[in-house]
């Protein structure tokens, strides 16, 4: 087992121990079913050969088909992967999907790669994972540095391997090809709604505007931006890997992401009273109501990482932006945190309607995906809320012991010790 793996699962066992779970039945979570490792070769655009290192987990079954992103990037590992596929395995339980958990990735700098490129690395993906994938088995979807774009041409090579039309091995699709309206703002708005459902739980005041400092402005980040200053909270800083600007009166979002499109990054924005530095760690001092984690994981590492944050709550809209090393630190600050499990879980649940809907043949309306965001956010942070009560314990550990609630009824309707073990 790898060390993030492992570090990721001490919240398992916290959670295991306080909701007084089988160990036998916890034992089931603590490997994955099935990893793949392959290489994925493609002939680069001046002629030469590139190999490169993929991976794909799935982690856990007992609730359905397992589901989880694809990632390009150089940090790309056999352990993220791994730990990643088991956060997913803890989201879906604690979203009430039919889901279990994936993940998937390459080691690879997508901004390296031409869009010819990035084609082939996409569809040699699909050959090399082919065998574990299937919308009855393993569905993926974008994650970084992968889109829409990406996964129509990742369901187009499925299709061709299985010899028929399967649009609903895939999710986040152009919604030309089958995908769903609402699919690309779906983790940023989901975010949003968890906010609001935890502010009180979370030590937040529970009417009126909060301050917010956002680290990471990719898809997430600014559909969080976006949703929360129309719902009258100031965004006073934002950072990507140009640096950190702010304002203590609050960045006009829209502004804010045209010039990051013009420009490519954040600190080419000088409205209002805007200032800006050229150090994106410079976000994480703000003084703030929530600091939201938007971009790749491990930024919080350790309690010496938890003394620079000025914040009263966090929000964890990227996977594991906080390590368990930090956890202590974090809860003797009184910094409550709304985790990655349940804050980001609007991705995956506006997955499933897609999912759905490919099976189904029939289009969601807009207003019933929107519909479907919010009930289930809602219901989720309300069991977290209930979990925290019934427990007297943490957001995360709360959020955990809801998760294993569902999966070790699954597990357990297999049977355990208690059965085999009758005379």
């Amino acid at each position: 087992m790898g060390e993030h793996l492992a570090a990721a699962q001490e919240r398992l066992d916290r959670a295991a121990d306080l909701g007084g779970f089988d160990a036998e039945v916890v034992a089931h979570l603590k490997d994955p079913i099935e990893t793949l490792s392959a290489s994925v070769r493609i002939r680069r655009d001046d002629g030469s050969a590139l190999s490169l290192k993929g991976w794909r987990c799935r982690y856990n079954s007992a609730l359905g088909p397992t589901k989880g992103g694809i990632r390009f990037h150089p940090s790309v590992h056999l352990d993220e992967v791994e730990t990643l596929a088991f956060l997913m395995t803890m989201k879906c339980a604690l979203m009430g999907l039919p889901f279990g958990g994936g993940k998937g990735g390459v080691e690879v700098d997508a901004h390296d790669l031409s869009t010819m490129e990035k084609e082939r690395v996409a569809r040699g993906y699909v050959r090399a994972m082919a065998k574990i994938l299937g919308p009855d088995r393993d569905v993926p979807a974008p994650d970084v540095a992968t889109g829409e774009r990406e996964m129509a041409w990742m369901v187009s090579e499925y299709s061709e391997i299985a010899g028929s039309i399967q649009p609903h091995a895939f999710t986040g699709k152009p919604v030309a090809l089958g995908g769903m309206p609402g699919r690309t703002p779906a983790t940023g708005r989901g975010a949003h709604i968890a906010l609001e459902e935890m502010r009180g739980p979370a030590g937040l005041a529970e009417e009126g505007g909060l301050t917010i400092a956002l680290q990471g402005f990719g898809n997430a980040g600014r559909w969080f931006a976006d949703a929360a200053a129309k719902a009258g909270h100031r965004v006073v800083a934002v950072a990507d890997s140009s640096g950190t600007v702010s304002d203590p009166d609050g960045l006009d979002i829209e502004a804010l992401s045209e010039a990051k499109d013009e420009h490519g990054k954040v600190t080419a924005f000088d409205g209002g009273n805007a200032t800006s530095s050229d150090d994106s760690r410079d976000v994480l001092s703000t003084e703030c109501d929530v600091m939201v984690f938007a971009a790749l994981g491990g930024v919080i590492a350790d309690g010496e990482d938890a003394k620079a944050l000025r914040c009263k709550a966090i929000v964890e809209l990227a996977n594991r932006p906080v390590l368990p090393a930090a956890d202590q630190a974090l809860a003797d600050a009184g910094i409550e945190v709304v985790p990655d499990i349940l804050a980001n879980g609007g991705g995956v649940t506006i997955s499933h309607a897609e999912w759905v809907q490919g099976r189904q043949g029939i289009d969601w309306a807009d207003e019933d995906v929107s519909d479907y965001l919010e009930a289930r956010m809602t219901d989720a942070a309300a069991n977290v809320r209930d979990a925290m009560k019934q427990y007297d314990t943490d957001m995360r550990t709360a959020a955990y012991a809801v998760a294993l609630r569902t999966l070790c009824a699954a597990i357990s309707a297999h049977g355990t010790r208690a059965d085999f073990g009758k005379a």
